[in-house]
C-alpha cells in the first residue's frame, strides 16, 4: 500500500488526536514540520517499541492497529489494542529510566507517526496548546489507570470480571480483543472460572450476553 512518508500529509488525522485537539489543521501541519518527526511503516507482528528500545518518542497510529503487552519471565499479558489516532509511548518521555514499560507491536500492516522527545519539546515551545493537550492526555491516563487498579483490590472473581468489562466497554458494549485463554490469564483465573463468572453475572442481570459480546444494563454505562 502506497502512503506518503511526509508527516505534514497527515495533518487532518493528527487534528483528531489528543495531542493536537482544538488546534487548526494549518497550525498542525506547521507543527509536524518540526525536525525529527517521521512516518514509519510496520508489517504485522513487527515490534515498534519494547523494553530494550531506547528511543524516546511518542507514536500515533495513522492506519492499522497495534497490540500492547507486558512481558515477564512467566509469559506475556495482553494490555490493550490501539487503533487509528491512538497514542503510545508517553511513558518513555521526560525521565531518566532507559527501559520502555511495555511491548508495542503491529497487529496488521500499520503506519505510525513518530514524534521524538526533542521534537515534542519544540512543539510545546512553539504552541502552548500542545502543552495543555499533553497534560490533559496524562490526566486522562492517570484516571484510567486508577480505575484499572480497582480491579486488583480484594474482591470476588465476579466483581473482578465485571470491573474488567466496565473499564473497557465502549458505549456500554464490551467485545474482548483477546482470546478466552488470554483474557483468563490477564485476570489470573482459569478459563472455566471465567466462563462461570460471566454466566453468573448474566444470570444476575449485571451484564447481557450478545453473542461473543457483553452489554452493560442501561444506567451502568452512563
Amino acid at each position: 500500500m502506497s502512503r506518503s512518508t511526509h508527516p505534514t500529509a497527515y495533518a487532518a488525522i493528527m487534528a483528531n488526536t489528543f495531542l493536537f485537539s482544538d488546534i487548526p489543521e494549518e497550525d498542525v501541519r506547521a507543527l509536524l514540520s518540526q525536525q525529527g518527526v517521521r512516518v514509519e511503516h510496520y508489517e504485522k507482528d513487527q515490534v515498534i517499541f519494547d523494553r530494550a528500545d531506547k528511543e524516546r518518542a511518542i507514536g500515533i497510529i495513522l492506519y492499522g492497529s497495534c497490540t500492547v503487552t507486558k512481558e515477564s519471565e512467566n509469559g506475556r499479558m495482553p494490555m490493550s489494542v490501539l487503533r487509528q489516532t491512538d497514542l503510545f509511548g508517553a511513558a518513555s518521555l521526560f525521565h531518566g529510566d532507559e527501559a520502555y514499560v511495555a511491548r508495542v507491536a503491529a497487529a496488521e500492516s500499520t503506519w505510525v507517526l513518530l514524534i521524538p522527545e526533542e521534537a515534542l519539546c519544540d512543539m510545546m515551545r512553539t504552541d502552548f496548546r500542545v502543552v495543555q493537550n499533553y497534560l490533559r492526555y496524562l490526566t486522562a491516563r492517570i484516571r484510567f489507570l486508577s480505575e484499572r487498579l480497582d480491579g486488583f483490590l480484594p474482591q470476588s472473581v465476579e466483581a473482578r470480571v465485571l470491573n474488567h468489562i466496565k473499564t473497557r466497554a465502549e458505549n456500554g458494549l464490551y467485545e474482548s480483543e483477546w482470546s478466552v485463554s488470554a483474557l483468563a490469564d490477564a485476570l489470573r483465573i482459569s478459563r472455566t472460572t471465567l466462563y462461570r463468572a460471566m454466566d453468573k453475572l448474566v444470570s444476575e442481570g449485571k451484564i447481557e450476553r450478545h453473542g461473543r459480546a457483553f452489554r452493560l444494563p442501561k444506567g451502568d454505562n452512563e
